[in-house]
């Protein structure tokens, strides 16, 4: 969809050449260059070396040498120029029926920390003039946390705060990014640096509405900057697996049901027989959710029933069935409360939702960036090349391992004795120690030193759903 890449300089037709053909292969919707050190009177020579059927935008009217060029595909959407200064390019994002999809700025900022503030201030100004989805990318030549930069220079705080600021101000966060953390290095042999300078900044509209879509730092290629790739899913994603859910522990009736369920006898040995119950458990669970229904229905049910309640208590304030009534449904109502907490909290893995934020917008983008985050939207292969179908992201997976693993041969007949005998060998003590029985207390520690929150396994369970039935599965 959208590229932002700092060449350092588009003056060397070896490296127009090398940019086209980058830039080719990836297709985006939208690319900024930025740094590209090209003097307004040879920009459209320039640009007709790179082969790219787009238009542009630049900031030439701020700047002489246009640090920024904004290209896009016409046959795909269509972009306005709103303003410009030297530092970056502001403009909105159109489909081709001329409907609004989104606000973009790109930035390349200057390398001092005084003139970077005007960019900041620019920003905010930005910020108060208009509303809907924005991104805000490319080179902002700033850290943003202490870890953001190794080699050099410690980090000081000092670095920072305007542009920390000027975040909480106009409620931009960081994109969640894949690939390589750090996006400059100065390349040097001594005294190497790695920094994360170059990134992106998007509202709170814009993660509601694009959740779906992921900031991918890409190789720098023939430049020191990394190429920052902002991509949707084209892959169709498969459907979920089954998760069990923490809070369904707390539902009453549940640890019955799982006990029912796990006592009825299967056949097989000990491990199939576990697989088996774990297998037929699972669809109890499924079961025993419907039953239970969607937390939010319930949370609004249970509300207007005790508003209503309490309604008709004003013109019978004695009334005894009333008042317990009030009392069970208060109860009931941050029961729920509750249940969608630790829900939230689970899939999100996040803890700060226990303050109070389980309701903010910014929450629920938060929760569908990460699950997108998590699936693999595309590959690129060892020629450059972007692979994003779901066949070909598969193909290309089995092919890469495969080629890790090596192929199968028949010339390695037997395990060359004398080489092993050669080596360390086990003693008698550590083999005995390997063949030894499980005991119950060392799965019993096992499972209560696994966090509630980790990850579940491929039968979908939670560590917690394990500790509190255990008394169940030794059986």
């Amino acid at each position: 969809m959208l590229t932002s890449w700092n060449v350092r300089g588009l003056n060397n037709i070896g490296k127009i050449r090398e940019v086209s053909s980058h830039l080719s292969r990836i297709k985006p919707f939208i690319s900024s260059l930025v740094e590209t050190r090209v003097k307004e009177s040879k920009a459209t020579k320039i640009r007709d070396q790179l082969h790219m059927t787009v238009s542009y935008l630049d900031n030439y009217s701020s700047h002489p040498n246009g640090r920024i060029w904004i290209s896009w595909d016409t046959s795909k959407i269509d972009l306005r120029f709103m303003e410009c200064s030297s530092q970056h390019l502001h403009c909105g994002a159109y489909s081709l029926k001329g409907d609004f999809l989104f606000w973009l700025t790109g930035v390349y900022a200057h390398n001092q920390l005084d003139l970077r503030r005007g960019l900041w201030k620019n920003i905010l100004k930005i910020h108060a003039k208009q509303s809907g989805p924005w991104c805000i990318i490319g080179d902002f030549n700033n850290v943003l946390t202490a870890q953001d930069r190794i080699g050099g220079k410690m980090v000081q705080v000092a670095e920072y705060t305007d542009l920390e600021k000027m975040m909480q101000t106009t409620q931009l966060s960081e994109m969640d990014s894949v690939g390589e953390y750090f996006t400059w290095s100065n390349r040097q042999l001594t005294s190497t640096i790695y920094s994360r300078i170059d990134r992106a900044l998007c509202n709170v509209e814009w993660f509601l509405k694009y959740s779906d879509h992921i900031l991918n730092i890409l190789p720098p290629n023939l430049s020191d900057h990394s190429m920052l790739y902002v991509k949707g899913p084209k892959v169709q994603m498969r459907n979920n697996r089954f998760k069990f859910n923490n809070y369904l522990l707390d539902v009453a009736g549940f640890q019955e049901m799982a006990q029912k369920s796990w006592e009825k006898t299967v056949r097989g040995d000990p491990m199939q027989a576990l697989w088996l119950k774990l297998k037929r458990l699972k669809y109890n669970v499924k079961d025993f959710s419907k039953n239970v229904g969607n937390i939010q229905t319930k949370i609004k049910e249970t509300r207007d029933n005790l508003h209503e309640a309490q309604a008709a208590l004003v013109s019978n304030r004695n009334d005894g069935n009333l008042i317990e009534k009030i009392k069970g449904l208060s109860i009931d109502l941050i029961r729920y409360h509750e249940f969608e907490v630790a829900r939230l909290i689970q899939r999100t893995k996040i803890n700060w939702i226990r303050d109070g934020d389980e309701n903010s917008k910014f929450f629920f983008a938060y929760l569908k960036a990460r699950q997108n985050k998590s699936g693999i939207n595309f590959l690129q292969n060892e020629n450059g090349d972007i692979i994003d179908d779901q066949l070909g992201i598969e193909r290309e997976v089995m092919r890469f391992y495969g080629s890790l693993m090596g192929d199968c041969s028949n010339r390695v007949k037997h395990i060359d004795i004398e080489a092993m005998r050669e080596g360390r060998q086990l003693d008698l003590h550590h083999k005995q120690f390997l063949i030894s029985q499980i005991s119950h207390k060392e799965i019993d520690d096992a499972m209560k030193d696994i966090g509630d929150y980790k990850s579940p396994g491929s039968d979908g369970f939670k560590c917690e759903d394990f500790q509190t039935l255990l008394a169940l599965y030794e059986r």
